[in-house]
């Protein structure tokens, strides 16, 4: 973001937000897709050879699901109502990856018959599952195994997903058990993959070193048995910065990242697979919201506007920072809370923040809230859903 004129604009092209407010009549998430393009771009390049699967559920607006399948993507998704969105959105089900922990009969029926291009297993029932409803459809899943290295990327614990006390994958013990169910539905499976997914926004790599070489030992031992092997998914969570501005520092810790990667797997012959969804779009988006009051009390100065929790939950789920800035900048400043409307004391988006002076009626934009932003938000008090413009 950039301040032109003393108005913010987004984006390398610099747009302005302030004439997105003209008729406003609720808060409105923005998106610049030339960010999006440039960020895809920088990744593909950096990931040479490598598929990139985007997370729909960190961003599922069309206008993006669009723009990045125009520019190569594939999708993961996590739920039946995701698979739609994507085919909806011009993606085949050959270009989708069906992960998630909770996959209902009727969600892994409807992949089958779709021809999804991979489901991601993440657990020995739902392997069977998947063994038993192919047969029963005469047809052959595609899977992969999200394996669990037990290895911590030191990021929040809810966002943290390769432990061994996560919901999330199957340990590495477990791996003799589900070579026995793929031989017993070797009519109705085909092992085409490993997958691994530590959690989100990681900044520093040494778990995922360590990760990447317990996985390949498995493949390798995984491939001697089932030729069909071929695919290895390493996941995503590459993480940006929330608390500030540094671009360059996030271009090299992306090329620090893919360095790792292709050190540790590109000698497998195989197709590399990745699922990245805040790197490419969390910078792309910004929550425009409006001041309504401002509150004066004997310990605090609080800025109420009318987004709340609801719209964008982050900062009360994970104590997440959010950087916010006024459509119109002036001269001076003051120490506030920003907070909204909504009746949860967790309700706010920033404490003890110096902010550009604000009053009544102005506009200000809860930067980097292209992921995990509106794909999480909530009717909760019955407010409505903000609106989503793309740029």
């Amino acid at each position: 973001m950039e301040y032109i004129n003393n108005e913010l604009c987004l984006g390398p092209l610099k747009k302005p937000l302030l004439p997105l407010v003209a008729n406003y009549m609720r808060p409105i998430y923005v998106y610049d897709l030339d960010s999006v393009a440039q960020r895809y771009q920088a990744m593909s390049q950096a990931l040479k050879g490598t598929r990139l699967f985007f997370a729909v559920k960190s961003n599922p607006n069309p206008g993006v699901l669009q723009k990045l399948k125009s520019l190569g993507a594939g999708a993961d998704v996590v739920s039946l109502g995701e698979i739609k969105r994507a085919l909806e959105c011009g993606f085949s089900p050959q270009d989708i990856v069906y992960s998630g922990v909770g996959k209902t009969k009727f969600e892994v029926t409807e992949a089958l018959k779709l021809g999804i291009y991979q489901i991601n297993v993440e657990s020995l029932p739902e392997l069977e599952r998947i063994g038993m409803l192919g047969r029963e459809l005469k047809k052959k899943a595609q899977v992969a195994l999200r394996l669990n290295p037990d290895v911590d990327i030191n990021t929040h614990p809810y966002i943290a997903t390769g432990l061994k006390d996560n919901k999330f994958g199957m340990e590495r013990s477990m791996v003799p058990a589900l070579v026995k169910c793929l031989k017993n539905y070797s009519d109705s499976i085909d092992l085409v993959g490993v997958s691994l997914h530590l959690g989100s926004q990681m900044l520093e790599f040494s778990g995922y070193d360590e990760a990447l070489k317990r996985l390949k030992s498995v493949y390798l031992e995984l491939q001697a048995e089932f030729p069909t092997l071929k695919k290895f998914d390493f996941g995503g969570g590459l993480g940006i910065f929330y608390d500030r501005v540094d671009l360059q520092l996030e271009e090299s810790l992306l090329q620090k990242y893919a360095q790792i990667t292709l050190e540790n797997l590109s000698d497998l012959n195989c197709e590399l697979q990745a699922e990245p969804g805040r790197w490419l779009v969390a910078h792309c988006g910004a929550l425009i919201t409006q001041v309504q009051y401002i509150k004066e009390t004997s310990a605090k100065t609080f800025v109420i506007v009318d987004a709340g929790m609801n719209h964008l939950i982050r900062p009360s789920l994970y104590e997440a920072t959010h950087r916010i800035e006024p459509l119109k900048r002036k001269d001076t400043a003051f120490v506030v809370d920003v907070v909204g409307p909504i009746c949860e004391s967790s309700d706010f988006f920033a404490k003890e923040i110096s902010l550009t002076k604000v009053q009544e009626g102005d506009f200000v934009a809860i930067m980097d809230s292209g992921a995990y932003g509106y794909s999480m938000a909530s009717v909760y008090n019955l407010q409505e859903l903000p609106l989503e413009i793309c740029i």
